[in-house]
């Protein structure tokens, strides 16, 4: 089975695998291999940081099961540093193993790519993306080999000082105001974030901090990926905002069906220290 085509194709979902065949995935800059033995998993990831090899904001996603065998001998036997192998050993391999999607394990912290600021009284939607971390599973014993990001972030810092804080990942985004100017991206999922501004003072939007890890996943038979909506509302000037998670897709994604649950279950008393920027204890 081959699901290589020129339009992009859900990369998650249970495949069957025979022993000694392997499949491999493309998931945004990301490419898989997954190899089944009697008796061991293999596998292999070559993660892309770099912008010339691989576009991480590009469309990228496809999966090829199983692949050729010249392939898979040539990634199982490679000695690169690019590539990392991980095996699984069991006593007996299952016959279906699942790419699944998941949010990242930290917040995200994004930066819009132009200012903006909400006026006092106002409020605005913007629709932001972050990048998804694919889980490997195997389906009939519903155990997990592995999860990697399609895409490695950056760590940066966020909250109002450099000892008041939280440790999370940095990513750029659009941050679109409209939902049809968001580009379809199959390694990225979507969060509709509201901003509420109840101060008499313009509010910047430099670094918006979200909390992914207390977030569903949810599908729509279009395949793109949604979380639940997001609500911060600031009401004094220089604090932070009190933050709202509205459980279940989109108001206007009725069709969307849950597919992960979120990672950290309590949500309550969740709180933004700043909109501002602080600046990055790591990478740019």
């Amino acid at each position: 089975m081959t699901d290589s085509s020129s339009s992009p194709v859900p990369w998650w979902g249970a495949v069957s695998l025979e022993p000694y065949t392997g499949g491999e995935w493309h998931v945004g800059p990301t490419t898989l291999w997954v190899h089944r033995s009697t008796h061991d998993w293999r596998v292999v990831v070559r993660p892309s940081t770099d912008p010339a090899t691989v576009d991480p904001m590009a469309q990228r996603s496809d999966r090829t099961v199983p692949a050729a065998e010249e392939t898979m001998t040539a990634v199982l036997e490679a000695e690169s540093d690019d590539l990392t192998t991980t095996r699984y050993s069991v006593q007996d391999t299952d016959e279906s193993v699942a790419l699944r999607p998941a949010l990242a394990d930290r917040p995200v912290v994004t930066r819009p790519e132009h200012p903006l600021s909400v006026l006092p009284s106002e409020k605005v939607t913007l629709y932001l993306s972050t990048p998804l971390w694919v889980r490997v599973e195997l389906v009939e014993s519903a155990r997990r080999l592995t999860e990697v990001p399609s895409h490695r972030m950056s760590d940066t810092w966020f909250g109002p000082s450099t000892r008041e804080g939280t440790l999370c990942y940095a990513t750029r985004t659009a941050g679109r105001l409209r939902l049809d100017r968001l580009p379809r991206r199959l390694h990225r999922a979507i969060t509709p974030l509201t901003v509420r501004n109840r101060t008499a003072e313009p509010l910047a939007l430099e670094r918006i901090q979200l909390p992914v890890p207390h977030l569903s996943l949810y599908v729509t038979p279009g395949d793109t990926l949604w979380t639940d909506p997001v609500t911060m509302t600031h009401r004094e000037k220089g604090a932070g905002a009190a933050v709202q998670i509205r459980e279940g897709p989109p108001s206007d994604r009725t069709d969307a069906e849950p597919i992960q649950a979120p990672r950290e279950q309590e949500k309550h008393g969740l709180f933004t220290s700043t909109f501002s920027a602080v600046g990055a204890l790591f990478g740019p």
